[in-house]
């Protein structure tokens, strides 16, 4: 019998090249009269994004833009965000980037709208209160799926860590996916952000809250992004291997949005807090240690990734079936250059002991894990890791 699940998406999703250019249409049908274009500066000077200003401008709206989201953006800088899109009159936010500005977009129309409400209290599940300004996200990465989900993660430099914020209320209201605009990304973002895709998937089909369409999503995410991702870093000008990877993702990010993460990002999370170890980077560094934990007594589940990963498993035990395929998860990520062992981001063997404390805080993550996780055990993962 299929387990009973809560879709929540965008109203409108749209895949397709160039549909970028629909931005102002969307906002408009929003009711937007004053959007407010949410970028880092590394997007800032974008031509697509000059082009997408042009639009809104030509559609007869006052555009803002504003450019100064960080990578695993520090939650204080939400409030000045918020601040400036009041003070402009801001009454849509369409956010251009990767994960870091679609979640930044996303918790800064709640504040924007809601002045009180202070990100603190909204971390974990369920606590935002009310949805924000309308948003439409824009993805200029292929890995994040932050434009289908309603989780936003931020930096809390104060705690050396990243929290999240996971509701509802803060699913976009529209998402444009436009694999153009992954052409020509630098190799090491490319590869990142695809491995980021592909554990997405991968915890989203082995997570206690997984279910049947979740599954479904996420090995036609598997099937996408194995072949594609390492085509898409060798050669960024690729547009049939970069829209396959930007299906990979976004049917990912689905999958999650569904089903949730678990123990891998519960993990990850404190090396970007405490160490600045970039989001898809930290991921598949405590990809493999995470999932050999968890092997005990889902081996079987594994079966159905290697077979998506392009494995032939025919004769193969559950246990070998799902060894190859982790096997062949880290040679994709070596493959395309990405760190695969804490000690190559130079962290230190001793913060194992006191990243595990801090790993175990993440209840909504570490409580949806296959197997059952422990102080203990989170600390042998971190140091096998090493």
């Amino acid at each position: 019998m299929t387990r009973p699940f809560n879709f929540r998406m965008p109203r409108e999703v749209i895949f397709e090249a160039g549909c970028s250019a629909l931005a102002a249409s969307k906002a408009a049908a929003l009711g937007a009269k004053r959007p407010v274009f949410v970028t880092g500066r590394s997007m800032a000077e974008s031509s697509e994004l000059a082009r997408l200003l042009d639009g809104a401008k030509a559609a007869g709206m006052e555009p803002l833009h504003w450019r100064e989201v960080e990578p695993e953006p520090p939650a204080a800088l939400l409030y000045r965000a918020a601040a400036d899109i009041r003070d402009f009159g801001g009454d849509c936010l369409i956010a251009f980037g990767g994960g870091s500005s679609m979640d930044f977009a996303k918790m800064a129309a709640v504040l924007a709208k809601y002045p009180a409400i202070r990100v603190d209290e909204m971390v974990g599940s369920e606590r935002v209160p009310a949805r924000g300004l309308p948003t439409v996200m824009i993805p200029t990465t292929a890995g994040s799926g932050s434009e289908v989900s309603a989780v936003a993660v931020f930096s809390f430099p104060e705690d050396k860590m990243k929290k999240g914020v996971a509701s509802g209320n803060m699913v976009a209201d529209a998402a444009l996916v436009d694999p153009l605009l992954t052409l020509g990304l630098p190799a090491h973002i490319t590869a990142a952000a695809g491995m980021d895709a592909l554990v997405h998937a991968v915890e989203s089909y082995l997570s206690l809250g997984t279910n049947r369409l979740t599954q479904d999503l996420a090995l036609a995410a598997i099937r996408k992004i194995v072949p594609n991702l390492a085509l898409c870093v060798r050669e960024p000008g690729n547009i049939g291997a970069r829209t396959a990877q930007a299906y990979g993702s976004l049917t990912a990010g689905m999958a999650f949005a569904m089903s949730g993460t678990a123990g891998v990002h519960a993990m990850a999370y404190p090396l970007g807090g405490e160490f600045h170890v970039p989001h898809g980077e930290a991921n598949t560094a405590m990809l493999r240690w995470v999932m050999e934990y968890n092997l005990e007594g889902c081996s079987e589940k594994f079966v159905p990734i290697a077979e998506a990963m392009g494995i032939r498993t025919e004769g193969m035990s559950p246990e070998r079936a799902a060894s190859a395929a982790l096997d062949a998860m880290i040679a994709l990520g070596e493959e395309c250059g990405v760190k695969t062992r804490l000690r190559d981001f130079g962290i230190p063997k001793e913060a194992c002991s006191r990243m595990a404390p801090a790993a175990m805080k993440e209840k909504r993550l570490i409580g949806n894990n296959p197997r059952k996780l422990t102080e203990e055990a989170v600390r042998k993962i971190y140091e096998r890791a090493w």
